[in-house]
C-alpha cells in the first residue's frame, strides 16, 4: 500500500468516526465530507479509465446528497419551527441519506459505479461507506416520516430483487443485493436498534468474506462464466454458501436477522410490507440458484487450477452457525 493510499484510508476512517461521535449537524456534514473526499482518490488510485469514471460519478452523487443534507440542517436551525417545516426538513434529511446509500428510487448510480471499481473498493463501498448514513438514520430519523421510510424499504427490497435478475457481472449483482439489504435494514431501524445492529454486523461479515474471495480469484471485467472458470469446486462451494447466507436462506447465518424482523413484523401485523420484503429476498435467492445451476452445467469444462482462498475459511464458517445460534 502506498503512503497516499494509507493516508486516504486513515482520513476515510476519521470521517466516519467523526460522524459517529458528533451531535451537531455541521460536524456530521463535515465528517461525511471528509469521508467522501478521502474515498474518491482511493477509487481512482489505479488510474484506470473505468475507475476514474466511477470516482467522478461517485463524487457527483455524494455531493448532491451532502448538499441536500446541509440544506436540511440549515433549515432546521434557522427557519421558524412549524409542523410543515419540520416535515420538510425530515424529508430532505431522509432523501439525502437515500441518495448516499443508493436506495430506491435513487439507486441507479450504485450498480454502475460498483461495476467499474476494483473488488477492494467495492468492499469498502458496500461496508464501511454505509456505516455513517445508516447510523445517522438509526439515531436521528424522525417519527413523522414513517410512511416514507416504509415505502423506500419496500421499493429497495423489490428493486434489489428484480435488478439482479438480468446481471451477468458479479459486481452489479452484489450492488443490487446490497440495495435489497438496505431495505431490510431500514425496516429494522424502525423497530429496534439491536435488531438493526445485528443485521448490519451480519451483513458486514458475509459481504466482506464474499468480496475478499472474489478479490482473490477474479479479474477486473469478469462475468459469471469467467469467474467460474477460475474457481475450484471447493472455492465455488464456499462462495455459494456465502451467497445463500447473504440471501437469507435458512439455516445459514444471514437468515437469523431476517427471522427476527419477520417475527417483529408478524407481531405488529404488517403483513403486506412483510410479503414485499420476502418477495425481494426470494428474487435474490433465485439468481443465486441460477449461478449454482450455471456452475453445475459447466463442471466438465471449467478449470479447477485456482487455489482455495484459505483466508476466508474462518469467515465462511460463521455462515453455517445459525442452527446453533437459534437455540442459544
Amino acid at each position: 500500500m502506498t503512503p497516499s493510499s494509507l493516508l486516504f484510508f486513515s482520513t476515510t476512517t476519521m470521517g466516519t468516526l467523526m460522524v459517529l461521535s458528533s451531535n451537531n449537524w455541521l460536524l456530521l456534514w463535515m465528517g461525511m465530507e471528509l469521508n467522501l473526499l478521502s474515498f474518491v482518490p482511493l477509487i481512482a488510485s489505479s488510474q484506470l479509465f473505468q475507475e476514474t469514471e466511477a470516482s467522478v460519478k461517485y463524487f457527483i452523487i455524494q455531493a448532491i446528497g451532502s448538499g441536500v443534507m446541509l440544506m436540511a440542517g440549515v433549515m432546521s436551525m434557522s427557519a421558524p419551527s412549524s409542523a410543515l417545516m419540520k416535515h420538510t426538513t425530515s424529508l430532505m434529511f431522509l432523501l439525502s441519506m437515500v441518495v448516499k446509500l443508493g436506495m430506491a428510487p435513487c439507486h441507479q448510480w450504485l450498480p454502475h459505479v460498483m461495476s467499474s471499481m476494483s473488488w477492494l473498493m467495492c468492499l469498502v463501498l458496500s461496508t464501511w461507506q454505509k456505516v455513517s448514513p445508516l447510523m445517522m438514520l438509526n439515531t436521528i430519523t424522525p417519527h413523522n416520516i414513517t410512511a416514507y421510510i416504509t415505502f423506500i424499504a419496500m421499493a429497495s427490497a423489490i428493486v434489489g430483487g428484480l435488478g439482479g435478475a438480468n446481471q451477468s457481472q458479479m459486481r452489479a449483482l452484489l450492488a443490487y443485493s446490497s440495495i435489497g439489504h438496505m431495505g431490510w435494514m431500514l425496516m429494522a431501524i424502525q423497530f429496534s436498534s439491536s435488531i438493526f445492529s445485528l443485521y448490519f454486523m451480519t451483513y458486514l461479515i458475509i459481504t466482506s468474506s464474499l468480496m475478499l474471495m472474489m478479490f482473490n480469484v477474479s479479474s477486473f471485467n469478469s462475468n459469471f462464466n469467467s469467474n467460474i472458470a477460475q474457481m475450484s469446486y471447493i472455492s465455488f462451494a464456499m462462495m455459494m454458501i456465502m451467497m445463500f447466507s447473504l440471501g437469507g436462506l435458512p439455516p445459514f447465518l444471514g437468515f437469523l436477522p431476517k427471522w427476527m424482523i419477520i417475527n417483529t413484523m408478524t407481531a405488529k401485523e404488517m403483513f403486506l410490507i412483510l410479503i414485499t420484503l420476502i418477495t425481494g429476498s426470494l428474487l435474490n435467492l433465485f439468481y443465486y440458484f441460477s449461478m449454482l445451476f450455471n456452475f453445475i452445467t459447466m463442471m466438465k469444462t471449467c478449470s479447477n487450477s485456482a487455489p482455495t482462498p484459505g483466508a476466508n475459511l474462518i469467515l465462511t464458517s460463521l455462515c453455517t452457525l445459525t442452527p446453533l445460534m437459534l437455540y442459544l
